[in-house]
């Protein structure tokens, strides 16, 4: 499984330049911890530019059976006020971690919101950076608070991982890998459903950069996720980049019916076998629309109750066209003694439309 160090109490300055921050190194549910011995590295930074280190390294250990860590790190160049951040990783490298499918990271590490002598605490929003197989860094916001919806998780890290090695294959074989390689003057509609922090449609965006992009989710998470999408489109120039509020359980709204996509994503959206229903059936609205709509489905089973996913599909006239299993990290599965876990990465069609083919 891939582990995440969080923030359980954001960084906070001091009279004496003294930087605390409580942590710790849990799941992306946050049901356990980080089951073994290990060193971590703290070091404060500017904001502006973080080649500037305000620290040096500093190691801090976490031990097995630990729920909780504090770190206390000391500026060293204490002086005239500026944004600080404070970052913390498994590796001396203020870099985003490597995500590659064959390389999926064990631990995340984390970037801090700014503080400073006047803002003297970051808030609970920190950035995540990744480098996929184009080697360009990219960075998405969550928050380290207790809202799920806003984090990132394991399957949605999986499928961008996978997303960007098809775009990058030489020679295109799958339909996945044709419809992301489509460069033409407009590339395929795509439309994320469950889009969370965004990090898979915000990675779709890179790959299919004249592409028509929307992501949707329910209205609490619209705060963070029109956040990313707003430094996204900061950084780079992409096609059309969008987000829209999309309940499952309620009437398929306009801004998405008019989209009609060529490509469906969904990510880790069925640990919740309440709202599976409710997605099979937008997933079947949206066929109705676009019949030849490829729809990518990654999840990380975690419950027999999901089952149901795969017999409402069934029932809702998708036939299953691509399968392709991708094991994650399990240096420690002898520690916690649980099965290897794998994320599922699944392509759809519509049934009826392969049968006229």
């Amino acid at each position: 499984m891939v582990w995440y160090i969080r923030f359980l109490k954001s960084p906070k300055l001091d009279q004496k330049s003294h930087v605390r921050a409580l942590i710790t190194i849990t799941t992306d549910l946050g049901d356990d911890f980080y089951p073994a011995d290990i060193a971590l590295y703290a070091m404060i930074v500017t904001a502006e530019h973080e080649e500037n280190w305000m620290s040096e390294w500093q190691t801090v250990k976490w031990k097995r059976g630990m729920r909780a860590l504090w770190i206390d790190a000391v500026n060293l160049n204490a002086g005239p006020p500026v944004d600080l951040r404070l970052v913390v990783n498994s590796t001396k490298s203020k870099e985003g971690n490597s995500v590659l499918i064959e390389n999926i990271p064990e631990i995340l590490g984390v970037w801090s919101d700014t503080f400073d002598w006047d803002k003297d605490q970051a808030s609970n929003v920190v950035e995540r950076r990744y480098r996929t197989g184009s080697g360009q860094e990219r960075t998405v916001l969550e928050e380290t608070g207790e809202s799920i919806a806003r984090h990132i998780w394991d399957a949605g890290i999986v499928l961008a991982a996978f997303l960007s090695k098809l775009a990058l294959q030489p020679r295109p074989t799958s339909d996945l890998a044709k419809v992301l390689q489509g460069f033409t003057p407009r590339g395929p509609k795509i439309l994320e459903l469950g889009s969370g922090c965004g990090i898979v449609g915000l990675q779709v965006s890179d790959l299919c950069s004249t592409s028509d992009v929307l992501l949707t989710d329910l209205p609490e998470v619209m705060d963070i996720l029109n956040h990313n999408v707003e430094r996204a489109r900061f950084v780079s120039s992409r096609g059309q980049l969008a987000t829209a509020i999309l309940d499952w359980d309620q009437p398929l709204p306009e801004r998405v019916a008019k989209q009609r996509p060529e490509l469906v994503i969904v990510s880790d959206c069925t640990y919740n076998s309440d709202s599976i229903p409710g997605l099979v059936r937008i997933l079947k609205m949206v066929a109705d629309n676009s019949p030849d709509a490829l729809i990518v489905v990654s999840l990380k089973v975690r419950h027999d109750s999901e089952a149901i996913f795969f017999d409402l599909m069934a029932g809702a006239e998708f036939l299953e066209a691509e399968h392709t299993t991708i094991p994650l990290p399990d240096r420690h599965r002898s520690e916690t003694g649980q099965e290897l876990e794998v994320v599922e990465v699944y392509v759809y069609r519509n049934r009826l439309i392969v049968k006229d083919g």
